[in-house]
């Protein structure tokens, strides 16, 4: 991996950065926008961004028509694609969404992709990483955040902030954070007039492949997307209870999604992901 560029910090995210080491800060929706911010510099160093103006353009609008329904709708939402085979998306505070061309390549329709956007939006709107700062009791978490904020740290302290697979050090959220996004993305999805379907035949997707024993690329979205199964039976208990008048009114695909996926096709392979250090 190559050297993450260092750039100082705002005073907003520095001194929330230092607060939040001794686990006593309460951030506020500024500070998570500048937290944000900083960590997107650190992460767009490192990660290998899929810079395609057809399949950024089709995330970006598909993500921006979701986030624009939700009660932070206020925010500048930003939507990028990770040009690893690694099935995974995550979010960072602030309005920043990460998912791997993975996810894309999986993705049959619209639909499911939007299940995937719906959900990590949902962590954002419910502020589920911000929540896990104002927990953090001194150490690890804490000090790695603080690394990835600032640059100050050793660099592999700093690379141990973002992996290519796998989310950002303080995104790895718990079974209820992951239940209460699932119920915020499928309502997301419902209000932006996209039929939520998707969240789970996505899911059924990859159970299935995981069950196979097929885990390449997968093993990433269950360990940080924990009670897969568990959340299988929650959307359909949702999908059930929703009235079938409402359902029918609601899109699966578009033409534009289509397209996206034959573009997609076209490009050169994702590169393997980097060896660990």
């Amino acid at each position: 991996m190559k050297r993450l560029r260092t750039t100082a910090p705002s005073p907003l995210a520095a001194a929330a950065a230092l607060a939040l080491l001794c686990g006593c800060a309460s951030v506020s929706p500024q500070q998570e926008v500048e937290i944000g911010q900083q960590e997107v510099q650190k992460i767009n160093a490192q990660l290998p961004l899929l810079n395609d103006a057809q399949i950024t353009g089709y995330v970006t609008q598909l993500g921006t028509s979701i986030a624009r329904t939700t009660s932070r709708a206020d925010l500048d939402w930003h939507f990028y694609v990770v040009n690893t085979d690694v099935i995974n998306a995550f979010a960072v505070p602030g309005g920043f969404i990460y998912v791997n061309r993975g996810v894309l390549d999986r993705a049959s329709n619209m639909s499911e992709l939007a299940g995937v956007l719906g959900h990590e939006i949902e962590h954002i709107v419910r502020r589920h990483s911000v929540k896990q700062m104002e927990q953090v009791q001194g150490a690890n978490v804490g000090v790695a955040l603080a690394c990835a904020l600032t640059g100050v740290c050793e660099n592999q302290a700093a690379q141990a902030a973002v992996q290519v697979g796998g989310a950002a050090v303080f995104a790895k959220f718990s079974r209820q954070d992951e239940i209460e996004a699932d119920d915020g993305g499928f309502n997301n999805l419902v209000r932006s007039g996209i039929d939520p379907t998707g969240m789970l035949t996505f899911f059924q997707k990859l159970l299935a492949e995981q069950q196979r024993g097929d885990p390449k690329g997968v093993s990433a979205w269950f360990a940080d997307h924990p009670g897969t199964q568990d959340r299988i039976a929650d959307i359909q208990r949702m999908l059930s209870q929703l009235p079938e008048d409402k359902r029918s009114q609601l899109r699966r695909d578009d033409p534009a999604f289509q397209s996206m996926k034959q573009h997609l096709a076209q490009l050169p392979p994702a590169p393997p992901p980097p060896q660990s250090q």
